[in-house]
């Protein structure tokens, strides 16, 4: 059989007060052509569909229309509920979905679903492990359960395994290596701080292939085949190196027969540029790329700048976000105590505050300056 693996759609996810709808509908257009054109026999969603538990209309409906066409085309779509989703809202209507060849596993049930596909010589068993908290795991099991760990432990207890043929996992956990963490980005949100969320890799040995969510960076961990595919969408400035793609499979009964990335293309890429002002907005430098990305621009400009998110909007109308690389220059920030404050005259709190800003002292012209903008303050007030 041949699966598309994907996972951590969020659909609906602002970034920085823009909307990534228009994003996230095109990749998804793409996901459904890539499916179609390799004849999968599914589609795996490993969780995190929507960003929040509770998702706008216009988020239901991208999703309905994307599960759709998959479905209308033939290809299953096996699909578990991740940190960010409503167990309730994603398993609705699940057992009567599943007749149109929809697979929604929202919470977990006493023995894991499971989804069998016929191989000419065996059978590829698919099993669907929605994220769950080790306190829910706790309750529905009856087991000693503290981390995801031990909850992931007492998961897999409960799977039915195809002692014949092939095994596939589709989870939503933080699955590390020996201890070793994934590559992350920083639109990840952690479920747990510790490494109370963390899972060995280890423990799926028994499955030919695992299909993971969480993480937005495809990778593999651990020796063995298993997989994040990373989000289809670039949702922070630590992704934009990141090659967005899904993964395109194939398994018999006997295990993972092929693995190939399959790119996926944004309408605006998200990217940094860096230089100072009038650089960036000349002619020259704007149109070596879209000039409609999603920009994190940083600026190395030493002079003050009048309005300068304003200024490079006007050439980079989706900037996201305006550093000032001399403002933001690690610098060893002395604290003071307010005995050592009190002690201290304006002119020397004037001239630490300079140099906290700037990242340099004062010359002696502004120097002179701030002594005259001083003694004219004290007049002032006296």
């Amino acid at each position: 059989m041949k699966f598309v693996h994907t996972s951590d759609l969020h659909i609906g996810k602002v970034v920085n007060g823009f909307s990534m709808l228009q994003e996230q509908v095109h990749v998804l257009e793409q996901i459904t052509e890539i499916a179609c054109r390799e004849k999968a026999d599914a589609v795996f969603l490993c969780g995190d569909l929507y960003d929040r538990s509770i998702p706008p209309a216009f988020a239901v409906s991208v999703l309905d229309e994307f599960l759709t066409k998959l479905v209308d085309s033939g290809i299953k779509v096996l699909s578990i509920a991740g940190n960010h989703d409503c167990a309730e809202r994603i398993g609705f209507a699940s057992r009567i979905l599943e007749h149109k060849g929809l697979y929604m596993e929202g919470g977990l049930g006493k023995r894991i679903r499971y989804v069998d596909f016929k191989d000419g010589a065996g059978n590829v068993r698919v099993h669907m492990a929605p994220y769950a908290k080790p306190v829910q795991v706790k309750a529905l099991y009856g087991a000693e359960v503290e981390n995801h760990e031990d909850a992931m432990k007492e998961i897999l207890k409960h799977v039915d395994y195809e002692e014949q043929g092939a095994n596939i996992l589709l989870a939503h956990q933080f699955v590390v290596n020996q201890g070793k963490e994934p590559d992350l980005s920083d639109s990840e949100s952690r479920v747990s701080v510790g490494g109370t969320d963390q899972v060995e890799v280890s423990l799926f040995d028994a499955f030919d292939y695992v299909a993971l969510g969480h993480i937005h960076g495809g990778q593999k961990i651990g020796g063995k085949p298993v997989y994040y595919s990373g989000s289809p969408v670039k949702y922070s400035f630590s992704e934009a190196n990141h090659e967005k793609h899904v993964l395109v499979g194939e398994m018999n009964s006997k295990g993972l027969v092929s693995l190939k990335a399959e790119g996926l293309t944004p309408i605006h890429d998200m990217r940094k540029i860096k230089g100072k002002l009038s650089a960036l907005i000349s002619p020259e430098v704007a149109k070596q790329e879209d000039c409609l990305d999603y920009i994190l621009a940083v600026l190395t400009n030493e002079e003050e700048l009048i309005d300068p998110i304003g200024t490079i909007r006007s050439v980079y109308p989706n900037v996201m976000q305006l550093q000032i690389e001399k403002r933001s220059q690690e610098r060893e920030t002395e604290i003071y105590h307010a005995v050592e404050v009190k002690q201290k005259s304006a002119f020397e709190l004037f001239t630490d505050f300079f140099q906290d800003v700037m990242g340099k002292e004062m010359s002696e012209e502004q120097a002179r300056m701030a002594v005259r903008a001083i003694e004219q303050a004290k007049e002032a007030v006296n």
